[in-house]
């Protein structure tokens, strides 16, 4: 029960301040600009980190597994 009563929480918390941002924003047309900025800003750096953590995975994953051609370029 206190799960449903948490989840109920979080997503009434989650539209209230989708609803406090959009009267902001819809307000002055600079606090719009500030946050469309902003969330430009975060998603930027949210997709340049994901691609430099996959990259890192992948690198990880081709060079931990031994390959039938010889080994690997960090034995060279």
């Amino acid at each position: 029960m206190a799960e449903v009563e948490i989840v109920t929480g979080v997503r009434a918390n989650t539209v209230g301040l989708v609803e406090r941002f959009l009267e902001i924003a819809t307000t002055d047309p600079i606090a719009a600009l500030m946050l469309l900025t902003g969330t430009l800003l975060v998603a930027v750096s949210m997709a340049v980190f994901g691609v430099l953590s996959v990259g890192g995975v992948i690198s990880w994953l081709t060079d931990a597994v031994p390959t039938p051609g010889g080994p690997s370029r960090r034995a060279r």
